[in-house]
């Protein structure tokens, strides 16, 4: 364990020096397949090996170029069972979220998120970690990512991705970020008559957003607003 911790922490170093390191541990030799095959290695044996290796993903996952190697090379599904294995270790799972958001931003990386539906464990992580701000809003962005097509097309979601954006808000209501990024997952999610409906149907969102609009009204006002309109035109339909 010592040794694949140490070799993992030299190549962070390496990768956060500069972008042509990053781009010769992904595509150069065998180093990011020994990266994976070390995580696999030991996924139930070592937490901190997980979470240098998502840090590690992370990292040469933020060049936009770089992103659809690591996806293309299994560095999707590396986290996201680092994510499940440790679904309690808060500072793991800030790691994971890190990685799996600059991922969903591509597009390879996002078809590969939906393909282990990684929603669903994200869902399962902010409700693990209810106060932890970071992990609230990484989550609410991997959400929505995974939700939005390049085209601007949004997919239903499930109810419990609806829920877990409300309990977000609900449970974070002095963090300006966190209520931010909730209310825009939630304004582009309703863009989706599915998903308005299903934030009729979910229990907290008139307490949710009524939270969010009294803690910050210059911060979420017009995503409220936009959403509440949405909300009373779908219940005018019924």
């Amino acid at each position: 364990v010592d040794f694949a911790l140490y070799c993992l922490h030299t190549l962070l170093m390496l990768a956060k020096k500069s972008d042509e390191n990053k781009h010769d541990i992904l595509l150069e030799g065998h180093t990011f397949e020994a990266i994976i095959e070390a995580m696999e290695i030991y996924a139930e044996r070592s937490a901190e090996v997980q979470m240098k290796g998502c840090g590690l993903i992370w990292s040469l996952a933020m060049d936009q170029k770089d992103r659809k190697y690591v996806a293309e090379l299994r560095g999707c599904e590396a986290v996201l069972n680092a994510s499940l294995a440790y679904m309690e270790n808060e500072s793991l799972q800030v790691f994971a979220l890190g990685a799996m958001k600059v991922l969903s931003f591509d597009t390879k990386g996002k078809l590969k998120l939906r393909h282990a539906e990684a929603a669903k464990i994200v869902s399962d992580v902010m409700s693990n970690h209810l106060q932890n701000p970071t992990i609230q809003s990484e989550g609410c962005v991997v959400i929505s990512n995974l939700a939005t097509e390049l085209d601007g097309f949004v997919h239903p979601v499930s109810q419990e991705e609806v829920d877990s954006v409300l309990a977000a808000i609900l449970n974070n209501p002095d963090a300006p970020h966190v209520l931010q990024v909730a209310c825009f997952t939630l304004t582009r999610l309703a863009t989706s008559a599915v998903n308005v409906k299903a934030l009729n149907r979910a229990k907290d969102t008139t307490l949710a957003l009524d939270l969010a609009i009294q803690m910050h009204p210059g911060v979420v006002g017009l995503d409220v607003q936009i959403l509440v309109n949405r909300l009373k035109s779908d219940l005018s339909q019924c």
